[in-house]
């Protein structure tokens, strides 16, 4: 009889794969195509297991959406560290770049994240949500100066977020130009550039919002 500690073990083997397996999918050809049976069949597990593990293929998909979450955080964090004595304009301006590389770079992981959608009667897991919000942290925190009122830096990070994710989305799609990174560049420029002008410039001598 097998003991629990090998059991575990044994789920977390299973669960990996599993992962590994949607991940390679979503990567190469996105949301569509990550379906339970197919993901079940090339991880060489049954569609039981896959539920027994992740409770259907939105929990499994979840999955794949926490460690995109994760590569992007680390990705961004990375590039706020690196310009983090930098003025306002300069430390947006190295986030938004750093984004629209990793969505380049990772179409259709990083379209996955924003196309599932979970049931509307399903809660989004508290973890996952974690996730979520510990990227707009980022933005957040090189607000914190210029909008020291935690309510409307919240508000300002989460549409200054949408700003630059709609021009990257839309210059991706290529649906009204051709996709050409230095135009995104400077679009996102455009606007970054003229929120840190609406804050004053954000340095401790000028205008702040509260």
């Amino acid at each position: 009889m097998a003991k629990d500690g090998d059991t575990q073990t044994y789920r977390e083997r299973q669960a990996a794969r599993l992962l590994r397996t949607a991940a390679a999918i979503a990567a190469g050809e996105g949301l569509g195509e990550l379906q339970a049976r197919r993901v079940a069949k090339e991880a060489d597990c049954s569609v039981g297991t896959l539920y027994n593990i992740f409770g259907d293929i939105d929990g499994l998909i979840l999955g794949v959406n926490a460690a995109t979450l994760a590569d992007l955080g680390r990705m961004l964090t990375t590039a706020a560290r690196r310009i983090a004595s930098g003025d306002l304009e300069a430390r947006l301006m190295t986030l938004a770049s750093a984004y629209l590389d990793f969505a380049a770079a990772n179409q259709l992981r990083w379209r996955t994240v924003f196309e599932h959608q979970l049931p509307d009667a399903r809660p989004l897991p508290e973890a996952y949500a974690a996730d979520r919000r510990r990227l707009l942290s980022l933005l957040d925190a090189q607000l914190a100066e210029a909008v020291p009122d935690a309510s409307a830096r919240a508000d300002a990070a989460f549409a200054l977020f949408s700003a630059v994710h709609g021009i990257v989305l839309l210059s991706l799609n290529a649906r009204l130009l051709a996709f050409d990174p230095e135009r995104c560049e400077r679009q996102i420029r455009f606007v970054v550039g003229h929120v840190v002008k609406g804050l004053g410039g954000a340095g401790p001598q000028n205008r702040r919002i509260t």
